[in-house]
């Protein structure tokens, strides 16, 4: 992961679980990941990270597993409430549930390479 004091991204309170399953699972890689950003983008979760290899090597098994794990947690996001984490479907920049659909503003989890650094 990048350095512990720095910032990663920030992300609805309801999907910090999808972003903590991911990184749990990128952790078993066996390979060190690096994380350039952790946000919401139309309405998706998006975790940009990629393994760490020399210049030369070329993409491997855990980059390809990373990739698939990173695609899973955006898969999840579309049916997960960012609010809550309930059960919820995507609509054209946000996903939330029935009971969050008017909640303003979102409850944000902001993330560094160390864990969840504040509540907002």
């Amino acid at each position: 992961m990048t350095g512990p004091d720095k910032l990663v991204g920030c992300v609805g309170a309801g999907w910090s679980k999808i972003v903590w399953d991911a990184l749990e699972q990128a952790d078993q890689l066996g390979a060190p990941v690096t994380y350039q950003q952790i946000k919401e983008k139309f309405g998706e979760l998006r975790i940009y990270g990629r393994t760490v290899r020399g210049q030369y090597n070329p993409p491997g098994d855990a980059e390809r597993r990373l990739i698939e794990i990173l695609d899973a947690a955006r898969d999840a996001s579309l049916v997960t409430c960012e609010v809550c984490a309930a059960p919820a479907m995507a609509e054209k920049t946000r996903v939330r549930c029935t009971a969050c659909a008017d909640k303003n503003p979102v409850q944000l989890v902001c993330l560094s390479a160390a864990g969840v650094i504040s509540h907002q």
